[in-house]
Formats: structure tokens, C-alpha cells, sequence
């Protein structure tokens, strides 16, 4: 019995191992460094995104104030306009007022000077 024993020994293990690794499942197939690229890939990722999303939020929100600027800017505009216009008028009368009374007080002299 001895020399079977040895003869089973020498020609090879009883139980081979395999050159294949065995895993049941593709995660555990990776090592602990490609899963923790792929982990900061997807955080990379998906921080990108919501800074993007923000951007173009700011983006957004600087047209809107923009076109309210431009809104409010006519709108202080035509008023300016509107007061000025209305100012001039005022002026015009006032002028024409002045000259009025100024030909007035003349003509009066006149007539004062020739009693």
C-alpha cells in the first residue's frame, strides 16, 4: 500500500486548484481600485452635472434681471422724457408770460408818459 501511496503522490495533487479565479459575479471581479475609480468617476460626474445645472440657473436668472433692467430703464426713460417735455412746456408759458406782462408794463408806461 505503500507504494500506491506514493505512485497517487508523485503523478499529481488529488485536488487540483484552478488556474481560473473563481467569481460569481463581475463586481467581485474588480480590485478595490477600479471600484473606487469607478466610484469617483460617477461623484465626478455627477457633481459636474449639478454644477452645470446651477450655472445655467445663474445664467438664467442674469437675463432675467437684465431684461427687468431694460424694462425699468425705458420705463425711467420715457418718464424722464415725459417730465422734461412737461417741464419745457411749463417753461414756454412761463417765458411767454413774461414777455406778455414785460410788453404790457411797457405799453402802460407808455401811456403813463404821455398824460
Amino acid at each position: 500500500m505503500s507504494m500506491l501511496r506514493t505512485a497517487f503522490a508523485s503523478t499529481a495533487p488529488a485536488v487540483r486548484g484552478s488556474t481560473r479565479a473563481f467569481h460569481g459575479t463581475p463586481a467581485a471581479a474588480k480590485s478595490a481600485t477600479e471600484t473606487v475609480k469607478e466610484v469617483a468617476d460617477k461623484v465626478n460626474k455627477s457633481v459636474g452635472r449639478g454644477l452645470a445645472s446651477a450655472i445655467e440657473k445663474g445664467e438664467e436668472a442674469t437675463e432675467a434681471s437684465k431684461e427687468t433692467l431694460r424694462r425699468w430703464s425705458r420705463a425711467r426713460y420715457m418718464r424722464t422724457i415725459e417730465v422734461t417735455s412737461h417741464a419745457s412746456q411749463k417753461a414756454n408759458r412761463t417765458s411767454a408770460g413774461v414777455r406778455e406782462g414785460t410788453q404790457d408794463f411797457k405799453h402802460d408806461v407808455q401811456k403813463e408818459a404821455r398824460k
